[in-house]
């Protein structure tokens, strides 16, 4: 089969066996391939014309996508002669890591240091929400993670839905659990503890928090999953029951046990444990938008963050 390649108008021959990316890397082309099974995203092009078939269906990419002819080339392979658009990072949408779509809701896998909605000043513009508007025009924001927290982030797909989505957020319908690594070791347990400590803005230090009895009522869950005594640290799940700014990190530092990678509320020591803030948002439990019918969606943990086969409910 040819591959021809806009803008340039290359050609290049792929067997019938071979994926789009293994064909370009035989005819010398330098396309991303540190992730080979179709998760990485880097090589996301479109396709102009022509058949493809998918050899992984998941993650590639979702219905949406494929309708509007974002391709793979490390997971297709060619039916036809087919032309794509050159793959070009500058030139095409960043890769969104999309975990469930419909009519309401898109569910969203967030990675550290992306910013959930922008910031003040030119360099923080970039952030998941404009990534998926540039996709999903009608998409709303619903909630938000800190920059450096990964894992599930929602948004709504019309006005209806995004207000039942905040409805059910204020009125405590949504159960949400946190995965996290943190300084030192605390005794693994299937039971559940409480932080109960008011939380306030240090208005001089902003953007951090505090500690302080005039604070927002703040309420967090947390049981150990894992204890490390080699490396000093725990594992902890951790449940909100309350939505503060900087909630989690706030209350593991008031604890004595910051969370690894935290350049905000964690000692240097900590700090440089992780290249990035061990926080990661794992599961959700909530009810559908329009539906009702409940859902409960999981973003797979990063390395350093796998609770393993330890039970978590």
């Amino acid at each position: 089969m040819k591959v021809h390649v806009l803008p340039q108008g290359e050609t290049f021959e792929v067997e019938t066996s071979d994926n789009l990316l293994t064909g370009a890397e035989r005819a010398g082309w330098r396309w991303p391939s540190s992730c080979r099974n179709g998760t990485c995203r880097a090589c996301l092009c479109r396709l102009q014309s022509g058949e493809i078939r998918y050899t992984l269906e998941w993650p590639g990419v979702s219905a949406e996508e494929k309708a509007q002819g974002w391709i793979l080339p490390c997971v297709a392979q060619a039916l036809s002669d087919v032309t794509i658009a050159q793959p070009a990072a500058q030139k095409l949408p960043p890769a969104l890591s999309l975990l469930w779509s419909d009519n309401d809701l898109l569910v969203l896998d967030k990675p550290s240091g992306l910013l959930a909605v922008p910031g003040k000043g030119p360099d923080k513009q970039d952030c998941l929400s404009r990534r998926v508007t540039d996709l999903y025009p009608e998409a709303l924001v619903v909630h938000r993670l800190d920059q450096g927290t990964s894992g599930l982030l929602l948004m709504a797909r019309n006005a209806e839905a995004q207000k039942k989505l905040g409805q059910a957020f204020e009125h405590r319908q949504v159960d949400k659990l946190y995965l996290t690594r943190v300084h030192g070791v605390l005794p693994e347990s299937p039971d559940w503890q409480t932080i109960d400590l008011p939380i306030l803005l240090d208005w001089p230090q902003r953007p951090r928090h505090i500690i302080d009895a005039s604070g927002r009522p703040s309420q967090t869950l947390w049981r150990c999953l894992q204890s490390d005594p080699e490396s000093q640290s725990s594992l902890l799940l951790l449940r909100p029951l309350t939505g503060r700014t900087h909630q989690l990190r706030v209350h593991l530092k008031a604890m004595g046990h910051p969370i690894w990678g935290d350049a905000l509320y964690a000692p240097e020591a900590v700090q440089a444990r992780a290249n990035r803030l061990m926080l990661h948002a794992w599961r959700l439990n909530l009810p559908h938008p329009s539906l009702g019918t409940p859902l409960r969606l999981e973003a797979p943990p990063p390395p350093g963050l796998s609770p393993g086969r330890v039970s978590v409910m």
